[in-house]
């Protein structure tokens, strides 16, 4: 006799779901019928209308909980294995041709994300500086990752953002004089600079000379110095100086060197001089050890008063004990950017309020660790050729001459804008353009040049025509030649043949291919090569991982995949970690990319995502870890001692730190984080009007004891027995990636915690909370009693890690889902990489190789 589930499904019309409903009314029925509906799923109400995503994936999920032994439940009666295969075979062949995917475009069509325009943009232009991105709305998200086609949407906000970035790019390419500005040498001094000289009249610097005080201006006392602006009068801080600081940037204050800030775009050559020592109350002796200096790109806003101007981090640098080390850099600077400095490895004291850190006066009563600038130096714009490439590549090798006609191109009128920069533009004699004899004809051979280029592939004649006519249409209404090449240079920068990947339906061809390649690789634009031969993958591949643009993929990958553009979401509550600092940050976020591009480089399998017996790590990364033996900001690799904790992504401090909220752990937010970034098995949503468990910010319950009452709910408690076990293993590391024992607590009551590793002149307050169980059983009853237990047993499973890498990897270079139908040639690339190692390198060759990147 018919059971009612496979009466239910025949009425859907499917005659060929017997099996399956026969399976599902044996084994599934008791558990999610309209009474019970574990998991929310009521099968008797499942209809097989695939066309319905909803309905789709709850079969796709069935098809998973079978397949995998996951259901039925290890407590009920087991199926046998034939008739486990019949009805995942049935049902996977139901699924792919219901699926009815459209082979000829399953991509659908993506623009480039605000990352990649600023790229191409940079690359084409050879503008490795300009910053676009800012400027560009945000762009959203999908299965993960920004460059998905179902994430970019586009309105008349982001045209009118394009209209300015693309004008912006205009300006800086456009050469408006015949020879290059000349390129001078500065040398600038922290000293005679606002900021910095509050600081040394007010005790939280000091003047040196030859690694001594200087004799003309004594540290500050009992009392702060006087009159600064006398001070300045008399040369006192003109002197070039070294400064040392004692002082770490903070909201109040910045140092800058505010007596330069760049007129031309370009180039620079950039040289620094720092050293550490230890001062003691008016002495100079040896310092502790290699400090870490800081120097930041500042953009100043408007006239460049005041402080907190936007910036990034240029580098950290060594400050070696009593010793001046010279760093040379090469850097971009834009209009109106200086240089910001900062004591990056020292607490942040303050000097000028007596008494605060147990000085009875301001710096001579001080003893603690100082880094000293002597200078630094500025030598730029540097052109190797004149008019630069991204003039060139507007117009070509024609002549810049002085514009004689009646409407001028316009022209901005180059001054200093920065209150207390010494330098100013050159002056300029004539306003000069390009002004070809033929403005048509050489309008059409700079299209010709241009367009494809700026396309990323070939461009029809009838296509080049329609941008001539523009020309045309603008000289005729008495434009001169640049301004009218100018209009339609924007109107290609704001067209879709720019803006949008354009593929081919079906297998990419050439173009499609070497681009699409090159925005997995590089975040940009093939080069020229790469478009002569896209086909020669391996060697391609190698080339653009070799290539310093791969970090651009790095970046942006491990950004979204492991969520490090959310570090500095929120920051660590000060009471509870006031050790955390901007450069523990940032060394966090540089032990992720590095140890990322170790992996790659190396050609390791997917065991390392977990588990290594090495680190990517810097001196206040390896202090912070409990590590010795390692000096200075610079990451480096370093092997790790038996029994340590660390080694993998998931014990880095930067996945720890976005994987809390700045205050408290959740075995349920880490676990989840676990469960879909690292095991490609994200956890399905809460159901609703469940509250989220609070953890117990003064330390008097465990997260664990009240996940214990939540778990309680048996609509909560399947999912928990998956997500849990993987945060409790992480519950070993607190929200800045410190190990413990105890929990951190701001109850009076608790325990005095210990120092530790935490700087001496840094004051603590947080006490010592519950113990941490970091144990836990796994959802099939293995059970783990550390970390160290917890990421052997992951590391073990290689074949899921690599699988969910290779998943994540397809998704980032294809900007589409993995759909049901591609399982098959995801598998076949996975078993394809174990069979040669399953290297993560490898793993990116046979993504390149495959039918899913090689198909739109």
């Amino acid at each position: 006799m018919m059971k009612p589930l496979a009466l239910a499904l025949l009425a859907c019309g499917l005659q060929a779901a017997e099996p399956t409903a026969a399976f599902l009314d044996t084994h599934c029925i008791d558990c999610h019928d309209a009474d019970t509906h574990k998991g929310n799923l009521d099968l008797t109400a499942l209809k097989q209308n695939f066309s319905d995503a909803e309905n789709f994936a709850k079969w796709v999920k069935i098809h998973d909980l079978i397949e995998s032994g996951e259901m039925p439940p290890k407590k009920k009666a087991r199926p046998q294995a034939a008739d486990v295969k019949a009805v995942t075979a049935w049902l996977n062949d139901t699924l792919i041709k219901a699926e009815k995917l459209d082979t000829a475009g399953r991509t659908g069509v993506r623009r480039l994300t605000r990352s990649e325009y600023e790229n191409t943009v940079r690359d084409l232009f050879d503008l490795p500086g300009i910053a676009l991105q800012a400027g560009l709305p945000a762009d959203g998200s999908a299965h993960g990752f920004d460059n998905n086609s179902e994430a970019l949407d586009i309105s008349h906000v982001n045209l009118a953002r394009y209209i300015e970035a693309a004008d912006k790019t205009l300006d800086m390419a456009i050469a408006t004089r015949p020879t290059a500005p000349a390129s001078e040498i500065v040398r600038l001094s922290l000293a005679r600079n606002y900021e910095p000289d509050i600081m040394l009249m007010q005790g939280d610097a000091i003047l040196l000379r030859d690694k001594k005080i200087d004799p003309v201006f004594p540290p500050a006392g009992e009392y702060g110095h006087v009159n600064q602006g006398a001070h300045e009068q008399l040369g006192i801080f003109d002197r070039m100086s070294s400064v040392g600081v004692f002082r770490h940037e903070d909201e109040s204050w910045n140092a800058y060197f505010r007596h330069f800030a760049a007129l031309y775009p370009g180039r620079y050559k950039v040289r620094a001089s720092f050293y550490s020592f230890q001062w003691d109350q008016g002495k100079i002796l040896p310092s502790r050890g290699t400090e870490a200096a800081r120097l930041s790109v500042v953009q100043f806003n408007e006239n460049g008063r005041g402080g907190q101007h936007p910036s990034y981090v240029l580098g950290y640098y060594d400050a070696p004990s009593l010793e001046s080390q010279i760093h040379t850099m090469d850097v971009w600077l834009n209009f109106k950017e200086t240089f910001g400095f900062n004591v990056a490895s020292l607490a942040p004291v303050v000097l000028y309020r007596v008494g605060t850190w147990g000085q009875k006066d301001r710096t001579m009563g001080f003893t603690g660790p100082c880094i000293a600038n002597d200078w630094v130096e500025v030598e730029g714009p540097l052109n190797d050729v004149w008019p630069p490439r991204s003039h060139q590549l507007l117009f070509g090798d024609l002549p810049l001459a002085e514009f004689k006609g009646a409407r001028p191109p316009v022209r901005k009128v180059l001054k200093q804008e920065v209150a207390g920069a010494k330098n100013r533009p050159e002056p300029e004699a004539g306003l000069w353009t390009v002004e070809p004899k033929e403005p048509l004809a050489a309008a059409d051979h700079l299209l010709a040049h241009f367009l494809p280029k700026a396309f990323r592939r070939p461009v029809s004649e009838d296509v080049r025509q329609q941008y001539l006519a523009q020309v045309d249409a603008r000289l005729k209404a008495g434009d001169c030649f640049e301004t009218a090449m100018r209009w339609v240079y924007r109107a290609a920068l704001c067209s879709p043949d720019f803006l949008y990947h354009i593929e081919p339906a079906a297998k990419l061809d050439d173009q499609a291919l070497a681009a699409r390649l090159s925005y997995f690789l590089w975040n940009s634009a093939p080069d020229a090569e790469l478009l002569q031969h896209p086909r020669d993958f391996h060697t391609q591949v190698d080339r653009l991982l070799k290539d310093p643009k791969s970090q651009r993929f790095i970046d942006d990958f491990l950004g979204q995949w492991l969520k490090l553009r959310a570090i500095g979401a929120n920051d660590p509550d000060k009471k509870l970690y006031p050790e955390f600092s901007p450069y523990m940050q940032d060394s966090m976020v540089a032990e992720t990319r590095a140890y990322f591009r170790e992996l790659i480089e190396q050609n390791l399998d997917a065991g390392y995502l977990v588990q290594s017996d090495f680190a990517m790590l810097n001196e206040k990364l390896a202090v912070h870890y409990g590590i010795s033996g390692v000096s200075g900001p610079a990451i480096r690799r370093v092997a790790l001692p038996k029994d340590c904790a660390r080694g993998g992504f998931l014990t880095q401090a930067a996945v720890l730190k976005v994987t809390a909220n700045g205050t408290t752990t959740s075995p349920v937010v880490r676990g989840a984080f676990v469960m879909a970034r690292l095991l490609g098995k994200p956890p399905e949503p809460p159901p609703p009007n469940v509250p989220a468990v609070e953890p117990d910010v003064q330390g008097a319950t465990t997260i664990r004891e009240l996940l214990d009452k939540h778990r309680a709910d048996a609509s909560c408690a399947s999912c928990h027995a998956k997500i849990d076990p993987p945060g409790f293993a992480l519950e070993s590391f607190d929200v800045i990636g410190g190990l413990r024992d105890r929990y951190r607590s701001l109850n009076e009551k608790s325990d005095p915690a210990p120092r530790g590793s935490i700087d001496p002149k840094i004051p603590i307050s947080f006490k010592l909370g519950p113990k941490v169980d970091a144990s836990g059983q796994f959802a099939d009853e293995r059970k783990f009693s550390s970390i160290a237990d917890f990421k052997t047993m992951l590391a073990a499973d290689k074949h899921t890690l690599l699988r969910n890498l290779a998943q994540q990897f397809i998704i980032y270079a294809t900007g589409r889902d993995i759909a049901f139908s591609d399982r098959a040639a995801l598998n076949d690339i996975v078993a394809r990489t174990e069979k040669q190692g399953g290297g993560i390198r490898t793993l990116i060759h046979e993504i390149v190789l495959s039918p899913l990147f090689q198909t739109r």
